[in-house]
């Protein structure tokens, strides 16, 4: 069949494609008995956004840069491996001419992966490939810890690609010639400087005097909020210094009654929750309590998310920043690990938070962030604390370790900052007498903390709670301690920032 879609839809007007396709109807395929069609089980593996953040980071090094450029109808750049034939009626309007007069319904062989076809993204995913890591061609290597994540060792670039978004980072004198290189192998538009990426913009700014790097998604956060108002009967959002309804604003009693927006309330907090994972860290916890309640929301969570898209509204100008100033030799990795231990009403399960950083003397840059409720009942402090450290330290900062060890040709430094004094103590020890009673997994998550610290770039150090960075993701905090909060993330308001005109 054939669609149109509205590309950059988050957009001002002006700024909106319409853009054309031809598309498998994957959802009547049938064999020739009738039957409904069986694919293979292949699945596409797109970079994530922490493998984008640590590329982007990557361009930001000094004598570095970033550019980006589309692949064009990239799916269809790949041959069709299906381990049947596929044969596929036409729409009408895709006859050539003069087969009006010799054909009712014609059939032809589907030869290239079209999109919509379930094994179209592996095909082409492994066309590209191939192509990357190629010895005779583009001579890259996969970076084992990101899919979709590509080193090239002679260049000393970096390559990421989300399905038909390639971006590349590291030395500028190295671009002209990759491209040119790849071009000859897949159909791509003409590179440009980094410019929007998975719907964020990312802007060279002036911060506090110095250049610096904002993420921003304002558009997309007023389309949020625009969203929500249509859906709830165009309740106006008001002014909110917090994500979090104030202590008492909740009736037990409204825990038991369902809620106005129980059946739109999953589309909204997704729309919030692609705002939160690329840009807007400040969100992803509120955002992933409500995500839990999806299946049985109340009145309550029509008040909690209700102050959660007035915060939106106040702070839709709002943008993370990121800046690399210093040699990349001056460069280490920061962890920041927090967890609140049964602090949620509903429920006695503690939250892990987690904040990756790249720091040096001048350089703050953030890679990846965590929240995330535990799936087991910790019985103390120091249980849950132990739990997120594991967590963030195994999901994100040891990968992240091993990818800028391969980037700067070098040790690299890990530094774990824990608010918990006898969690750092315990891990140290990797055995405690008071957690005698933790199950299996957790002993094996105190065992492996304490070997992964026992390397000598790695290390456990305590920081004091009014710098802990990752607090915001474990627990409400009070209006007096957000501002803070947002310091510390490098969560910024617009008007602070001064975009930098580039050429």
């Amino acid at each position: 069949m054939t669609i149109v879609s509205e590309k950059y839809a988050e957009l001002k007007e002006h700024l909106r494609v319409l853009k054309g396709r031809i598309v498998f109807r994957g959802d009547i395929v049938r064999d020739e008995n009738g039957a409904l069609g069986v694919f293979q089980n292949l699945a596409a593996n797109p970079t994530s956004v922490q493998g984008l953040n640590h590329c982007i980071a990557y361009g930001e090094l000094p004598g570095h840069k970033t550019t980006q450029a589309d692949a064009i109808k990239a799916y269809v750049q790949s041959i069709l491996k299906s381990k049947h034939k596929t044969w596929v009626s036409l729409p009408y309007e895709l006859w050539p001419k003069g087969w009006e007069k010799e054909f009712t319904k014609p059939v032809v062989l589907l030869i290239k992966s079209l999109y919509g076809h379930p094994e179209a993204g592996a095909h082409w995913e492994n066309h590209l490939t191939k192509i990357l890591i190629d010895p005779k061609i583009m001579k890259g290597e996969k970076v084992p810890e990101f899919p979709s994540v590509f080193f090239f060792q002679e260049s000393r670039l970096m390559l990421a690609v989300y399905v038909d978004d390639f971006t590349l980072s590291g030395p500028a004198e190295a671009h002209d010639a990759f491209w040119t290189l790849l071009e000859k192998h897949v159909d791509l538009e003409d590179y440009t400087p980094l410019g929007r990426v998975l719907g964020r913009q990312h802007v060279p700014v002036i911060f506090e005097g110095e250049r610096a790097l904002a993420f921003d998604m304002t558009e997309y956060a007023a389309q949020a909020c625009e969203l929500y108002t249509s859906l709830s009967g165009s309740k106006p959002l008001r002014k909110a210094a917090t994500p979090f309804v104030p202590d008492g604003s909740l009736c037990e009693a409204d825990d038991d009654v369902r809620g106005e927006l129980a059946g739109d309330a999953c589309s909204v907090l997704m729309k919030d929750l692609w705002l939160g994972r690329l840009a807007r860290p400040d969100l992803i916890k509120p955002i992933g309590f409500l995500a839990t309640q999806v299946q049985n929301w109340t009145v309550n969570c029509d008040k909690q998310l209700y102050r959660l898209m007035c915060y939106i509204h106040t702070t839709r100008d709002y943008q993370l920043v990121g800046r690399i100033l210093d040699p990349a030799d001056q460069l280490k990795l920061v962890l920041f690990v927090d967890a609140d231990f049964c602090g949620d009403r509903l429920h006695t399960k503690s939250t892990s938070g987690g904040f990756l950083v790249l720091v040096g003397p001048r350089s703050f840059f953030p890679l990846a962030w965590v929240s995330k409720t535990q799936t087991s009942t910790s019985r103390s402090t120091t249980e849950s604390e132990t739990i997120s450290l594991a967590h963030s330290l195994f999901l994100e900062a040891l990968p992240a370790l091993s990818l800028w060890e391969q980037l700067l040709n070098r040790t690299v430094e890990l530094w774990c900052l824990e608010d918990n004094e006898a969690t750092i103590k315990v891990v140290q020890k990797g055995f405690s007498a008071k957690l005698r009673h933790i199950g299996r997994v957790h002993k094996v998550n105190l065992g492996s903390l304490s070997e992964t610290f026992a390397e000598p770039n790695i290390m456990l150090m305590y920081v004091n709670t009014k710098e802990q960075a990752a607090d915001i993701f474990t627990k409400g905090l009070e209006a007096c301690k957000w501002q803070p909060a947002l310091d510390m993330l490098q969560i910024v308001p617009g008007h602070l920032l001064k975009p930098i005109k580039m050429g």
